[in-house]
């Protein structure tokens, strides 16, 4: 073998080489993510923080459930406290104020869709480390913030036992590390509630110290923390983490009401502070439920998730708290200030503004087609005269004359139709590659909709090698005579060309349209294709080859004239080992009376053997292809994580599995230029995948015990009836055939079956329990009745009385509780004040809505009190007022083991809990497990 031939062996843009070199970039891309996607180990050194303590602490507040109304609650609150005033006793500029004054009133709400008001009491624990800097002692401060409490299904290891914890490590650490700026915890409750602690610490003093602030959350339960969001650009600057891990879009989808929770940070941005939003949002199957707990994860997995979250918190801290010169507070002023950021491999984040990447896209959007445009038109002119000193159209025109008029109309229909093949066969792909994953979504969401919920990376692995297959093959399509790809550079610059095209539409879109930074990705694909398209011009201008089909070679050389294949010393020989002939230098036979007067010679392409330009092709591959997956590989990860679960809370199948197939898209089709040299091999090993791996997500059963199904529990007391109906929530393939005949409750009852109200695609299944299961609210310091059901009456006491031809006061007491609700049908509510509140009225910002509320929410810090609501009806004072008067209850039995106990129980919980099937789990459907309330008419 020659130098030149294996140079071009290795280095040519043919099969083996182009298959070789993207199969390593995405092997390099995808192993790269993954392993820089896992936790870091906690290391010996914990940076000045004490992580065992921390650790400790962490059993302490995750040993059971603790919901706002429990006694458990109390026990971590306890805890809580009387760790940080063990701290702040050793220093003078740490102070602590268990907040039982502060009280606040809000309408409407952040996590539903019918209009309510809430009523809270505060029993916040805050702490308040003064800086060492005057100017920023009573202003210009750091507010760090997590939630104590937990919902009452889940003992909250990671929403928020590990926020509360990493803040109270962080008492410590400034206490001992004194911050210039004087920072402010505020250690709340009530979170899971409707977001309460945050609301009524607006109304503490303290609130007024600072600007900043980083909330500390957990929407799931474990893997790696990500920051959520961020108000503007500024805060960001204090993201310098080890291994920061962020983006934008999950920003955007918060904005656009994608994602429909809520968390702390929503109240800190309504009132004006600037801040981040730091989270954990993996595993939203064991979220609110027992395995949201430190058995629940492994020893290391807990451990390191904490570590994530405390060496976060750590850094961003410090920053934020010791910025005297203002670089996290100073703010980009005007439109398309926003932030765009993202993290590369957690090794580094990439920040800078809308306003930036607006600018970029216009750019790219006027400058980049007229350079395109003027080079493809040189590479055409270049190209044609090329052709013209070779005789190719003289030849062409010969033939031309000799041939008959139906081999000319032929030769021209073949013609037309190959070259529109050439310029359509991109658009051709992409629409197959869209239309087939459309049924692939359609598949999986009639099929096995849920299955994505444990085997979501095979429902990737699926729909990416079905975008693999869709692009290759139909841009493969039609080989030559020899089975290889004619003209692979002509290809090659023509699927740029159109990609081009693609992304500049994209790119329209997103700068005109859809306005969100985190299509960063356009812009990045955009520019890259434009560079690599600029490269392939330039190529063609150089005469490189591989620009010409088997038909233009051949009409180099005269018809008539017989040309041999002269063997050469070198390479004249048969190959012993793979039985291809070495072709050699092409000479002329005997003369003839058309034989030109020059001789020919020449080393043209032999039949069968691939073209294509030495080196050209790499330059344009590192180009186009790393940077575009790269970008669009750490979303993938990201929207796989979090969405994988969602089903089960009600999104929409076709929403998650169309997410994934346009993202398994965007991943595959930067190879688009370069697919037609994929070898036959792969495609072929990649066919086999799909087929395996789209059969057995189509079957496979969708749930496990490491990634369970949650079904939604609640129950209701009439006491007007003394009836009890229990009611569960989940998919319907299971709930009502799979799940409830398991529970002896449900035997030989009648179950009514909905469509869950709030919950897209679920069911809702009620039924009406026996004696048996009949919940208690438990004992009471007042030492109402001790039974279940002799006192149902007791349970909640209420009065309601006119004081106006359109207004009423309602007065309502629980046993044992600490929360209850009005509830208005028909006329609703315009206005409202409780006795006690100090006449303050409703939180700044927050107004009732105008055609009124239906639901008032009432939340105390002590037990039992007595809630006295004087309401202002809508509507007409001749119709009557309709409603309920209600409280709610959370405590059960196998949920105060070791503490809180006082005789709550429920029953048809601890049923569920013992005869749910292994692959599911329960959460709870509202703040209160179970509810007793009186229907009113007034």
């Amino acid at each position: 073998m020659g130098f030149l031939s294996g140079l071009s062996a290795v280095l040519a843009f043919r099969t083996i080489p182009t298959t070789i070199l993207i199969t390593v970039i995405y092997a390099a891309v995808f192993s790269t993510l993954l392993v820089t996607d896992q936790l870091p180990s906690v290391p010996k050194h914990t940076l000045g923080l004490d992580f065992q303590q921390t650790y400790r602490d962490l059993h302490e507040v995750a040993a059971r459930p603790h919901p706002f109304n429990s006694h458990a609650n109390v026990l971590v609150r306890s805890y809580i406290l009387n760790r940080v005033k063990d701290i702040a006793s050793s220093y003078d500029h740490v102070s602590v104020d268990f907040d039982l004054s502060s009280n606040a009133s809000w309408a409407s709400g952040l996590l539903s869709t019918n209009p309510y008001a809430v009523y809270y009491e505060s029993d916040n624990v805050l702490v308040k480390v003064e800086g060492s800097d005057k100017e920023y002692q009573e202003s210009g401060g750091l507010l760090l913030s997590a939630h104590w409490d937990s919902v009452s299904t889940a003992p909250g290891a990671t929403d928020d036992g590990m926020g509360v914890v990493t803040l109270m490590s962080m008492v410590k650490y400034f206490a001992e590390n004194r911050p210039s700026r004087t920072v402010v915890f505020n250690i709340n409750n009530g979170e899971e509630d409707g977001l309460n602690g945050a609301h009524v610490f607006m109304e503490h003093p303290w609130v007024n110290i600072t600007d900043t602030f980083l909330n500390l959350e957990g929407a799931a339960a474990g893997g790696r923390p990500l920051l959520f969001r961020t108000t503007s650009r500024a805060p960001l600057a204090s993201w310098s983490t080890s291994r920061p891990h962020a983006n934008v879009i999950t920003g955007d989808a918060f904005s656009r009401g994608v994602i429909r929770s809520g968390t702390d940070y929503s109240v800190y941005e309504e009132a004006g502070l600037k801040g981040l939003d730091f989270a954990f949002y993996r595993g939203r199957s064991r979220y609110h439920t027992k395995y949201d707990s430190i058995p629940g994860m492994s020893d290391d997995k807990s451990k390191n998730a904490l570590w994530a979250m405390m060496e976060g918190t750590l850094s961003s801290s410090l920053m934020l708290a010791n910025d005297v010169k203002g670089k996290t507070r100073t703010e980009s002023i005007g439109q398309g200030s926003e932030p765009v950021y993202f993290d590369l491999f957690g090794a580094i984040m990439i920040v800078f503004t809308f306003q930036t990447l607006w600018i970029v896209n216009i750019i790219l959007l006027t400058v980049g087609p007229v350079i395109l445009l003027m080079l493809v038109y040189f590479e055409h002119i270049i190209r044609v005269t090329s052709r013209i000193r070779s005789g190719y159209y003289r030849a062409a025109n010969g033939d031309v004359h000799r041939e008959s008029f139906v081999a000319r109309a032929s030769a021209e229909i073949k013609y037309f139709l190959k070259s529109f093949w050439v310029w359509s066969k991109f658009w051709t792909a992409l629409l197959l590659g869209v239309g087939f994953q459309m049924l692939l979504v359609v598949g999986y969401a009639k099929l096995n909709p849920f299955v994505i919920h444990t085997h979501f990376w095979l429902v990737f692995v699926s729909a990416l090698s079905l975008a693999y297959l869709t692009t290759v093959l139909a841009l493969t399509f039609p080989l030559t005579k020899h089975a290889v790809v004619p003209a692979p550079e002509q290809q090659k610059l023509s699927v740029l060309l159109h990609q081009y095209a693609l992304t500049w539409a994209l790119l329209v879109y997103t700068t005109s349209v859809l306005t969100l930074g985190g299509t960063y990705f356009i812009t990045a694909w955009n520019a890259v294709v434009l560079l690599g398209a600029v490269l392939a011009c330039v190529e063609g201008m150089a005469g490189a080859r591989g620009y010409e089909d088997e038909e233009e070679i051949e009409r180099r050389y005269v018809r008539g004239v017989h040309y041999d294949a002269v063997g050469t010393a070198e390479n004249g020989h048969q190959d012993s080992e793979n039985g291809h002939e070495r072709v050699g230098v092409i000479e002329e036979t005997e003369p003839t009376e058309i034989t030109p007067l020059i001789a020919q010679h020449g080393r043209p392409t032999p039949s069968g053997e691939e073209q294509g330009a030495i080196g050209w092709w790499i330059a344009q591959l590192l180009v186009v292809v790393p940077l575009p997956v790269i970008l669009v590989s750490h979303i993938a990860v990201i929207l796989l994580l979090a969405m994988n679960q969602t089903l089960i809370d009600g999104a929409s199948p076709f929403g998650v599995y169309g997410a994934v197939s346009m993202i398994a898209l965007l991943i595959v089709l930067p190879i688009a230029p370069f697919s037609m040299n994929m070898h036959r091999w792969l495609n072929g090993t990649i066919f086999i995948i799909f087929i395996l791996s789209t059969l057995y997500t189509y079957v496979a059963f969708p749930f496990s015990q490491e990634t369970p199904l949650k079904v939604y529990f609640a129950q209701s007391v009439d006491l007007d009836t003394s009836r009890v109906v229990t009611a569960l929530t989940g998919p319907h393939q299971f709930l009502s055939t799979a799940i409830i005949p398991r529970f002896p409750s449900a035997f030989d009852q009648a179950l009514n079956c909905t469509d869950a109200p709030d919950k897209l695609g679920l069911q809702t299944c009620k039924w009406e329990v026996g004696d048996a299961f009949v919940p208690s609210p438990g004992r009471s310091k007042r030492h109402y009745g001790q039974g279940p059901t002799s006192s149902l009456e007791k349970w909640v006491t209420t009065s309601i009385t006119r004081t106006g031809s359109n207004s009423a006061r309602i007065k309502v007491r629980g046993l044992n509780t600490r929360s209850c609700t009005l509830q208005f049908s028909g006329k609703r509510v315009k206005s409202f004040h409780l006795s006690g509140d100090g006449g303050k009225g409703l939180q700044g910002g927050s107004e009732v809505p105008e055609d009124g509320l239906e639901q008032i929410r009432l939340w105390s810090r002590d037990w039992e009190k007595e809630f006295e609501v004087d309401v202002d009806f809508a509507g007409s004072e001749d119709e009557k007022a309709k409603g309920r008067v209600s409280c709610g209850w959370a405590e059960y039995e196998s949920a105060t083991v070791g503490g809180g106990r006082t005789g709550g129980k429920i029953p048809s919980l601890e049923e569920v809990l013992l005869f749910l099937p292994e692959w599911a789990v329960v959460t709870k459907s509202s703040a209160a497990l179970f509810d007793a309330g009186w229907e009113f008419e007034v």
